[in-house]
Formats: C-alpha cells, sequence, structure tokens
C-alpha cells in the first residue's frame, strides 16, 4: 500500500509571528525592506536652482537610499567685482554614502565663443571620459553627456570685464552611486539638473553674456 504523503501544518501563532515580524522590519526600515527616503524642497540644494522643480530629476536619477541629505556650498563673488572666484557646490549625501555632486566653477575661455578644440578639451576633462564616451546636447556653448554624468559650459563675462579675457561657467553633475534607471533615462535626468543648477549660477554670478540655455 502506497504511503500517504504528510501534510505539514504550520501553527497559526507562528504563520502570525512571521507576518508580524516582516510588518515590523517594514516600518522601521530593517533591511531588505529599508523605505526610499524622501526628498524635501526645503532641504534641497538652492545652488541646483527651483527645488520643486528639480526634486523629479533627483527622484529619477538617484538611487534607491533611506535618506536623502544636501549640503551646499557657494563661494566667491560675483562678475561685478572683476573676480573669478565664483563656485557652487551641492552634495547628496544618502544614509551611508555620497549620491551626487554639481559642481559649477568660473573657468578662463580667453574669447566669449570658445573654440572647438577647446570644448573638446574641457569636455574630456569636466567628464573624465574619453571622446568615445562623450554625447552633445544643446545647451549653452557646449552641452555633453557621459556614462553618470552631465556637463555644460556656460558664457558668463564679457572680454575686459574680469581680467584675462572672457569667461565662462563649467557645471558638472556626477552621480556618484549607480541608480535603478536606465542609462539613457538617468542621462537625460543629469542633463535636466545641469542646466538648472546653470541657470542658477549664471544669475547668481551675475553673468552678462547670454547663457544660451534652452528654456
Amino acid at each position: 500500500m502506497a504511503a500517504t504523503p504528510k501534510k505539514v501544518v504550520i501553527p497559526l501563532a507562528g504563520l502570525l509571528t512571521v507576518v508580524l515580524c516582516a510588518v515590523a522590519a517594514y516600518a522601521f526600515d530593517i533591511p531588505p525592506f529599508e523605505r526610499r527616503g524622501q526628498i524635501k524642497a526645503s532641504e534641497v540644494c538652492e545652488s541646483l536652482g527651483g527645488s520643486a522643480k528639480v526634486i523629479p530629476n533627483l527622484k529619477g536619477s538617484l538611487p534607491s537610499d533611506p535618506e536623502y541629505r544636501f549640503d551646499d556650498r557657494l563661494s566667491g563673488r560675483d562678475i561685478t567685482s572683476e573676480s573669478s572666484d565664483y563656485t557652487a557646490d551641492c552634495l547628496v549625501w544618502g544614509k551611508d554614502h555620497l549620491l551626487l555632486t554639481a559642481r559649477t566653477e568660473m573657468i578662463l575661455t580667453e574669447t566669449a565663443e570658445s573654440s572647438p578644440s577647446d570644448v573638446r578639451s574641457w569636455a574630456t576633462a569636466a567628464l573624465d571620459a574619453r571622446e568615445s564616451e562623450i554625447k552633445n546636447f544643446s545647451a549653452g556653448t557646449a552641452g555633453v553627456t557621459a556614462p553618470h554624468k552631465a556637463a555644460i559650459l556656460v558664457p558668463c563675462a564679457s572680454p575686459g570685464r574680469i581680467p584675462g579675457g572672457a569667461y565662462s561657467l563649467s557645471v558638472v553633475v556626477d552621480l556618484k552611486r549607480q541608480a535603478e534607471s536606465g542609462d539613457s533615462e538617468i542621462r537625460q535626468e543629469l542633463i535636466d539638473l545641469a542646466i538648472s543648477a546653470a541657470g542658477f549660477s549664471h544669475a547668481k554670478a551675475k553673468c552678462d553674456l547670454p547663457s544660451k540655455l534652452p528654456g
């Protein structure tokens, strides 16, 4: 006579305990149930430009993390002081890691319109990438992307406004940790962040040359 398979009976109390533990783990953000942290408009870096506007771009580009912290650093003076020391840095931190940086600095470009060779040299240095990895987009004097990075060169100070020649703003957004989105989606989010940051600094530095930024 064939043996009758035995049924495995899980006591109701034991099953209830497992369910309650899972609920508690989710509620208290215990791995692997850590929830994605909130990105609050009041905490987003001012130098990214328009906190409410850039929140969707941050959500689309940043990896999931239980918390997000922003560190905004503005230094230097605007061009009316004949100074080229303007910089803006936004650092986005997760719980344990630096997730993204957005840096803007004034650089000498000698003429208001940089030559193609100057743009190529700037792009490879700004993105720290090979030319084969770089893709162009329309913004400023030049807009370029590479995997997990976007950069814009924006006209700022006309020749003679600051000693040395014409000056531009170099804006570089660098995603430091891999996100869940696809590469093309991330590139667009970083482009949008770079454009927003460039617009903020172009106004903050009181540039006297048109930005050539979209919108």
